[in-house]
């Protein structure tokens, strides 16, 4: 196996366990999910579930979880392990994070499992010990950014990609529990496809970006 194919096939074995572990969410299927600041849209139909995805965007995703993956890459990069267990434990105080702490864990902890024969990457195996001795929570946004890096995969690839695999993860929950027909599905996919990616310029730079400030509540 090539290069190229060994990063896609690592990539493309993350984003199918994301969006299965989202699918078992379904956040806000049978009633809203929030948090002591937020309330997010409660999902009964494909108009709401529109709604939710916009939310999610709005408030998680590009707030916390693309900047997280981004300064994750960065910071994997610097070998700089106190600073990621710094940012693993600031994770923990932000209240949205909390609503998937448990899916994000076992994400997490099944990615660096999976990640345990690149023995030659120090900073990796320390932190996988870090989170199996329970001193560090094993975010999946953590993982998935030194995925990225591990793997020479652009950060811009990675951020589009992981967007995509997020809300239809969630589109699909929805679906099974709703029984949306043909046009309901084709009008969710829709709306996911228009919903922008954030530039990776807000999130702090490019491909080689300044680590960012999370924005924690």
């Amino acid at each position: 196996m090539n290069h190229s194919a060994a990063q896609l096939k690592n990539l493309d074995g993350f984003h199918q366990d994301l969006s299965m572990l989202c699918s078992r969410l379904g956040v806000g299927l049978s009633g809203g999910t929030s948090a002591p600041s937020f309330q997010f849209q409660k999902v009964t139909g494909t108009d709401s579930f529109i709604r939710f995805s916009k939310q999610y965007v709005r408030h998680l995703l590009i707030p916390v979880e693309l900047p997280a993956i981004v300064t994750a890459s960065t910071l994997v990069s610097q070998n700089a392990l106190k600073e990621l267990l710094v940012l693993d434990a600031q994770l923990e105080k932000e209240p949205l994070m909390k609503l998937f702490s448990q899916a994000s864990r076992t994400l997490g902890r099944n990615q660096l499992r999976k990640l345990s024969g690149l023995r030659d990457v120090r900073l990796l195996s320390r932190y996988r010990s870090a989170v199996l001795e329970n001193d560090a929570y094993g975010w999946h946004v953590l993982v998935y950014g030194a995925v990225l890096h591990l793997f020479s995969i652009p950060l811009r690839q990675g951020l589009d990609k992981y967007q995509w695999q997020v809300l239809t993860g969630f589109a699909h929950a929805a679906c099974q529990s709703l029984q949306w027909s043909d046009s309901d599905w084709r009008k969710v996919m829709n709306a996911i496809e228009n919903i922008p990616v954030t530039s990776l310029e807000s999130l702090g730079g490019n491909d080689k970006p300044e680590v960012p400030k999370l924005a924690i509540v």
